[in-house]
């Protein structure tokens, strides 16, 4: 039966479809356990929303490595074509990879295609987080610059 999920119902069907999540009090976002666990990943997230759901990743990227990403990113694009690659820079922040897929809603859903949703999205974003880990774009954990610090 399809239907327009809830909040409550997307919640449900993760579960039955066992899918590890956990809600973050700040964000108000459903957390994906299986990409949030890998290093490098900031958060990894479903925003439900009336016409859709949106699932986002954020990995940390190296400084270093911001021009040859950049230079990557329609390469990148290409070979992920389910899922939406770019890269959000912020002044105080290190640059951060954004992995974004969508699924609209509007017209209804099954647990089945969300489940389905899911399970793609989660094996392209870890493709592709393997493919960034094998270039050297993202920045391991002991390279971490403290907050506060300047980035030259």
């Amino acid at each position: 039966m399809m239907i327009v999920p809830s909040f409550e119902v997307v919640m449900r069907w993760l579960s039955q479809g066992q899918f590890p999540h956990y809600l973050c009090d700040q964000c108000h976002c459903i957390h994906v356990v299986d990409l949030q666990s890998l290093e490098g990943v900031l958060e990894s997230r479903l925003f439900v929303e009336n016409d859709g759901i949106m699932f986002t990743t954020e990995l940390e990227i190296r400084p270093t490595a911001l021009l040859p990403l950049v230079a990557d990113l329609g390469r990148l694009n290409m070979n992920y074509p389910a899922l939406k690659v770019f890269v959000d820079v912020v002044d105080d922040n290190l640059p951060r990879l954004m992995i974004c897929d969508s699924l609209a809603t509007a017209a209804g859903l099954t647990d089945e295609q969300l489940h389905l949703f899911m399970r793609t999205t989660i094996e392209a974003t870890q493709q592709l987080y393997g493919e960034c880990e094998q270039m050297g774009f993202l920045n391991p954990p002991d390279e971490a610059i403290p907050p506060g610090s300047a980035m030259h």
